[in-house]
């Protein structure tokens, strides 16, 4: 299977490593300084223990005349300019029998993919597994977790046979531990609602996800949980809140060493993903009437924290 990785940041760095590590050698899209370090050495992967090195021999760089691929898996961030570049440049590269990955934060991705794509062909990925991105092509592996990935259709035409059953045997090959669901929106709602609750208040407060774990900051967490939890029920989504927060209390404790994405975005002066993440909360909890104070002063703050 060929499978393609467009967006080598902490995921996909993450994705390409595991996945080459089973034999698949993946093919890779990615821009700036990643480029060169990714065509010189190799992608570097720092564990508790140890560091290893994934060489260029090990991966494939995407080139215009490379085969088409059965899997794009699009790494990038949720702003509409990278998402829209790298779903365009992918589909001159997939298989007309092939499937698209997107595995973004926030709520509008998969349908902004779908505008260039089948809907039946598109897969939504929600992942927990923990990566920071400590330099071009370098990253620190954080605590294990698993993929849930499914269709965004969940009425659409049949896939490649075996298509799909295949590239998710490569990934439990991979240590990855996908779990396979017949339909991927509510999946994606809980992402949105984890990474409410744990990303802005890391980013605002300058602390890694452990620091979630216990006291105001604690509880903090599990308030804005309930205010997007009441979103996403509105929007005719049912939330389990008792599983919601027990995956928070999970999620906080296997990624308790990490720096949540939209911190290492403040540190390193870049733009985070707070408008797909707390801002599309603001907006529904706006259209359906509905308080949401602490989403509200979270979204307003990281917002500002950007502009400094």
């Amino acid at each position: 299977m060929r499978i393609g990785i467009f967006g080598i940041g902490a995921i996909g760095s993450l994705l390409t490593y595991r996945i080459a590590r089973t034999g698949v050698s993946p093919y890779l899209f990615s821009r700036g300084e990643t480029i060169p370090a990714l065509f010189d050495r190799g992608i570097i992967v720092h564990s508790s223990d140890s560091v290893d090195l994934l060489e260029p021999t090990e991966y494939n760089m995407l080139e215009h005349d490379s085969p088409l691929l059965d899997v794009v898996i699009i790494c990038c961030k949720s702003d509409l300019g990278s998402l829209e570049h790298l779903t365009q440049l992918a589909n001159s590269h997939l298989a007309r029998d092939g499937i698209i990955v997107g595995i973004q934060n926030g709520l509008s991705h998969l349908e902004l993919i779908a505008n260039l794509y089948d809907r039946y062909r598109i897969m939504g990925a929600c992942i927990t597994h923990g990566a920071s991105r400590i330099g071009p092509a370098e990253i620190r592996l954080g605590g294990e977790g698993r993929i849930v990935i499914g269709p965004l259709d969940i009425f659409g035409k049949p896939l490649r046979e075996n298509l799909f059953e295949d590239f998710i045997e490569i990934l439990d090959n991979a240590g990855l531990s996908p779990e396979p669901v017949s339909e991927i929106m509510p999946h994606v709602w809980e992402k949105v609602l984890i990474n409410l609750a744990i990303n802005p208040i890391t980013a605002i407060c300058g602390v890694n996800n452990g620091a979630l774990r216990f006291g105001l900051l604690h509880e903090l967490a599990v308030s804005v949980l309930m205010e997007g939890a009441t979103v996403a029920q509105h929007e005719g989504f049912e939330i389990d809140i008792e599983k919601m927060q027990k995956t928070l209390e999970e999620v906080i404790e296997n990624t308790s060493e990490n720096q949540s994405s939209m911190l290492q975005d403040i540190i390193h002066g870049k733009r985070t993903e707070i408008l797909e993440i707390a801002g599309i909360i603001v907006r529904n909890a706006e259209k359906h009437g509905i308080p949401v104070p602490i989403t509200n002063a979270l979204y307003v703050l990281v917002t500002a924290l950007e502009s400094l």
